[in-house]
């Protein structure tokens, strides 16, 4: 499960950025460490029920990622669809740590304004899933919104923003030098 995380998060972090009009291609390579820092704890779920993922970021809370293999386990779908759920997860998840440290709990836990912070339910403002074009990673849809939308399609769509990779970055400290 782990090797999913951070695939995962590989895959959803990684993009082109630019900045002061040079485009950077950015690798986002995670790292499987023991540390204090951000203590995750990874589950399966066997039930039929999907279980929410959490990260707390910052608030001394464990963050739970939650590989929910009984959701997906009928005729409908198949192993790929969980696999590719929790890297999926794993990949929002760890955002969470990356908007708590460069906006704190209304950019993290706000889901950038789509959600209202506490309840983590969506704002009636919150729009459906974009019919073409990117998927916002960290943010939250009104799936009722978006009748039709399939997973597979989404999924292809979805990568952190621009915006995402340069709060990673800038909070990693590099120094940006032409």
């Amino acid at each position: 499960m782990t090797e999913y995380g951070i695939n995962g998060i590989r895959h959803y972090w990684s993009r082109s950025i630019t900045v002061d009009g040079i485009a950077f291609n950015t690798v986002v390579k995670a790292h499987n460490r023991s540390s204090k820092s951000i203590p995750v704890d990874l589950y399966i779920e066997r039930g039929k029920k999907y279980s929410r993922s959490m990260n707390p970021a910052d608030f001394g809370i464990d963050a739970s990622f939650i590989y929910n293999e009984g959701a997906f386990s009928n005729k409908r779908f198949s192993k790929t669809a969980a696999d590719d759920d929790f890297k999926q997860v794993c990949a929002h998840e760890f955002g969470h740590s990356v908007l708590m440290h460069a906006g704190g709990v209304s950019l993290s836990w706000g889901h950038k304004g789509s959600t209202n912070a506490i309840t983590q339910s969506a704002k009636s403002t919150t729009p459906g899933y974009p019919a073409a074009g990117p998927v916002d990673l960290m943010k939250y849809y009104d799936y009722d919104k978006s009748r039709g939308m399939r997973f597979s399609s989404l999924a292809k769509r979805t990568k952190a923003a621009e915006i995402d990779v340069k709060r990673l970055i800038w909070g990693s400290k590099l120094l940006w030098v032409k």
